[in-house]
């Protein structure tokens, strides 16, 4: 317990400091908030985009994803649940918070081979969010080439997306491919990497849908039409906030590096580290205010998904969060 506050603590500390380092220095204004006031419809924009599309795309990819392992879920309880992620995902550190919780109310009501099947979803549904994210980069990359060619200090960062798409590319066709039983290769080469263990999970993963090919891909496109709706609010709220030189494709491959960062387990829904990742991203790309354009979609994102805690309170006795739950999600 107190090592839980102590880390909980440090965590704190280096969002204040993030946060206030970017105040001080002047990339970071709370009162740009105040220009959605001027401009309501982009704010009715984004709550729409995010109630009535975003959540039920993400409910339908992991529901999918469920019954094709034999998991029958109902879609109902699996967006209940989803909402109910959300709220944990923006109310605890690290945006994998609210994947454990939802998962945990699904494990618990399972066998114990069903359990095992559950995670493994879990696992799927956040790292083909992740494919998602860096497949969108590399379209955006190469719709935008000229443009990011053209900034030197963009090539690095295009030069990783490259390379992340080739290992997305490579993973999903090995994890896919029917190997004869005993006979895979690669779980012999995954067993000598450092994290091999979490990675022959994945890879193992991946393995129990070579049978489920279309639900995969399926659930790709998913993401990606997810990733392009945020991708959209992002671009509009960067044109609110004077950023009217910026392309959309621009915004498309800026936008998935910054939201993979957001997934370190520092503060909810990524405060401090987002702020920190857009600002640096947008000044990568010749453009300030990327802490600006983040700070008004967190506190939008923040404020839908809190009303994932009316499902969860409402039905307390049902969704009550155990501690072995939140140690789980901190492990």
């Amino acid at each position: 317990m107190k090592k839980r506050w102590l880390l909980t603590l440090l965590k704190l500390g280096i969002v204040v400091g993030i946060l206030t380092y970017l105040m001080q220095s002047g990339r970071l204004n709370f009162e740009r908030l105040f220009l959605l006031t001027h401009s309501p419809g982009i704010l009715v924009m984004m709550y729409l985009i995010l109630v009535l599309l975003v959540v039920p795309m993400a409910t339908l990819r992991w529901w999918l994803l469920l019954r094709a392992v034999g998991l029958n879920v109902g879609l109902c309880r699996t967006f209940m649940l989803t909402w109910i992620g959300n709220f944990f995902n923006v109310t605890l550190p690290g945006a994998v918070t609210g994947d454990v919780v939802k998962g945990y109310y699904v494990i618990k009501s399972e066998r114990e081979d069903g359990r095992t099947r559950a995670f493994m979803t879990l696992l799927i549904d956040r790292f083909v969010g992740l494919f998602g994210l860096v497949t969108m980069a590399f379209c955006a990359l190469i719709i935008n080439l000229e443009f990011i060619w053209s900034q030197s200090a963009l090539h690095s960062l295009a030069w990783t997306i490259m390379g992340l798409f080739a290992a997305t590319v490579a993973f999903y066709f090995i994890a896919l491919f029917p190997f004869a039983e005993g006979r895979d290769p690669f779980i012999r080469f995954f067993s000598r990497l450092p994290a091999r263990g979490f990675t022959i999970k994945i890879y193992t993963a991946f393995k129990s849908y070579q049978h489920q090919k279309p639900t995969l891909v399926f659930t790709l496109l998913l993401s990606l039409g997810i990733h392009m709706l945020i991708g959209l609010i992002f671009y509009e709220v960067s044109r609110l906030m004077g950023l009217l030189d910026m392309e959309l494709a621009t915004q498309f491959f800026l936008m998935p590096v910054g939201l993979i960062t957001v997934a370190i387990p520092i503060a909810p829904a990524g405060i401090g580290i987002g702020h920190a990742a857009f600002e640096s991203l947008y000044q990568l790309a010749g453009h300030s205010g990327g802490a600006d354009v983040f700070n008004l979609f967190v506190i939008v994102q923040l404020s839908v998904f809190m009303l994932g805690g009316i499902p969860y309170f409402l039905y307390r006795g049902e969704y009550r969060v155990s501690e072995k739950a939140l140690d789980l999600s901190e492990n």
